[in-house]
């Protein structure tokens, strides 16, 4: 984006770091705004908190028709991005620098909930590919090779995180060995929005978990029961785990790390382009609720807002094939 970043806009997300919002999340609401400040720029607006008052609402209306009908972005993306101007909005109002604003008159876009297309879940055998793949050494550099030994308990709990236990790609990535409680055989998974659930797992997984740990070399390693994170991220170059000096502890794994693992390891196993880690926890979600599982219990199992984020998969569910089915289970 060419647009530097304004005062009014600095002064904003300044107040989100105050208010203890995440960094990824501040980071989406400064790409979010720069966005929308550059369509403000093409449309001779000034960049100031004066141009954004002088916003009206067709001026509004044709920065959404832009998005959905020239950008193809999806309704659930420009509802986001109305949240984060409508909130900017009310920063100043509360502030006393604005008495109204365009965005609080403007009809946001109506999110219609649609089933999951097939491409948005994986089959029972694209799975076990997928595994399969992570735990061999078919299709790596020499490079690669060398660090598989180091990698492949760490890949694939992670995979059983997403797919078998419906964790999100923040929940996976954020997990601490405090998290972690080997004699219980559960963990402890906070989500985005900094609700707790205790998950149980397998004894398997557990002892998959903890097989990771012991790859890792000590002067690297987590230490246990601690807020170092679970999930330690790997320099190929060096051939071993990374160390954090500015935060003096194993430097984390991050979720663009996770994504990019996963990539690779679909190419790996020859499936479709796409697989995703949502993917994986589309996948979870329909084999529970196709098992009978009660939706009540998954929204608070998956610390969904309401049971209307389960509505997509519950249409799923109603419109899945005999075979379909199947090939979930």
């Amino acid at each position: 984006m060419s647009v530097s970043t304004p005062e009014f806009i600095t002064d904003y997300l300044d107040s989100l770091y105050e208010k203890g919002r995440k960094e990824a999340t501040i980071k989406r609401y400064r790409y979010d705004l720069l966005d929308f400040l550059e369509w403000m720029k093409d449309h001779n607006k000034p960049l100031t908190i004066e141009g954004f008052d002088s916003l009206s609402i067709d001026e509004m209306a044709l920065f959404f028709d832009e998005l959905i009908k020239h950008r193809s972005y999806k309704i659930r993306t420009t509802r986001r991005i109305y949240s984060v101007i409508q909130q900017l909005a009310r920063f100043y109002i509360k502030k006393g620098q604005l008495q109204t604003h365009a965005i609080l008159f403007y009809t946001q876009p109506e999110l219609i909930q649609t089933p999951l297309q097939r491409k948005e879940w994986v089959s029972s055998a694209e799975a076990d590919q997928l595994f399969s793949v992570v735990r061999s050494y078919e299709g790596l550099s020499e490079n690669q090779m060398r660090a598989r030994p180091l990698l492949i308990a760490r890949n694939e709990c992670l995979l059983h995180l997403l797919l078998h236990y419906g964790c999100s790609l923040h929940e996976a990535a954020s997990l601490t060995t405090r998290d972690i409680r080997f004699e219980r055989n559960e963990i402890r998974v906070q989500s985005e929005k900094g609700i707790s659930r205790i998950v149980p797992i397998t004894h398997e997984h557990k002892q998959l978990a903890y097989n990771y740990l012991k790859t890792i070399p000590e002067a690297v390693r987590p230490k246990l029961f601690s807020d170092e994170p679970f999930f330690v991220a790997f320099d190929f170059q060096r051939g071993t785990f990374r160390w954090s000096y500015e935060e003096d502890q194993p430097k984390q794994l991050t979720i663009i790390s996770i994504q990019k693992m996963i990539r690779q390891e679909v190419e790996r196993a020859g499936l479709r382009k796409g697989i995703s880690a949502q993917h994986l926890r589309h996948t979870y979600i329909l084999r529970k609720l196709l098992n009978g599982d009660d939706a009540i219990s998954l929204q608070q199992q998956l610390s969904f807002k309401s049971l209307l984020s389960l509505k997509r998969y519950t249409l799923t569910i109603n419109q899945l094939t005999e075979e379909q089915k199947r090939e979930l289970q």
